[in-house]
Order: C-alpha cells, then structure tokens, then sequence
C-alpha cells in the first residue's frame, strides 16, 4: 500500500504532519525500525516526490539499503539522516519552493544512481 503525503493519518492527522507523526510513532514502536507499512520512511524523498511507493523513491531507498547501510560511514549517515530529517520535514515539508529546489538535486542524483545500475522498480523494504 503506498504512502502519499496527502493521506489522512486519522489519531496522527494529515499531510506531512501527519505522515512525520505515524512514522516517528512506529519508529518508537519498533526501536529503529521504521514504520507501519514500511520499514523505513524516506522522509524526505517522500515529501518531495509526495510518495513513498514511486520510481525515485525505490531508487533511493535500495541505495540506502545495499550501499549505504553496507558501510561504517554510510550506516551512521544513515541513522543521522533519521535523526535530522523528520523534523526537517515537520518543519520545511510544506514549502514548494524548497520542495521544488530539493527535487532538482534529488533528480540529478537518482539519475546519476540509475546510470551505475540501480534499479527504479517496485522496492519492499527487507527486514533488518
């Protein structure tokens, strides 16, 4: 089931607020895991791209999982960046400006992660 940043949250509310609230509520829930349907919520890419299930976004996320979370300095990038980027999102998520700004270099660097072969199918989260 996809995630989209217009869905209402019902207990947690709606849009970004409510999809920041969900995922820090599960991530809680599950002690570093993530949240509800996924694993772990690309906060930001799903702000800009305003799905978490999108070709970009699967992109992103097996980029996370079998490179950066492959290495010392990627999985503390990693952790750092589920730290940092909720609140971010909390706070800027609602700014199309700044959206659309963030999307241009996301682009360049899904393009540039699609040319060194990785993939922009259909991606469930692995359990780890």
């Amino acid at each position: 089931e996809a995630i989209h940043m217009s869905d209402d949250y019902g207990y947690f509310g709606k849009g970004i607020d409510g999809y920041v609230q969900y995922m820090q509520t599960f991530n809680e829930v599950k002690k570093g895991g993530g949240g509800g349907p996924k694993k772990n919520g690309c906060y930001i890419a799903t702000a800009v791209y305003g799905s978490y299930d999108c070709p970009e976004v699967w992109t992103l996320r097996r980029f996370r999982d079998y490179r950066l979370k492959r290495t010392v300095p990627g999985r503390a990038f990693v952790r750092c960046y589920y730290a940092v980027s909720p609140a971010l999102v909390k706070r800027f998520g609602g700014a199309e400006w700044l959206k659309r700004l963030v999307r241009r270099g996301l682009d360049r660097f899904v393009t540039s992660l699609k040319t060194s072969g990785v993939e922009d199918t259909p991606y469930n989260d692995p359990e780890n």
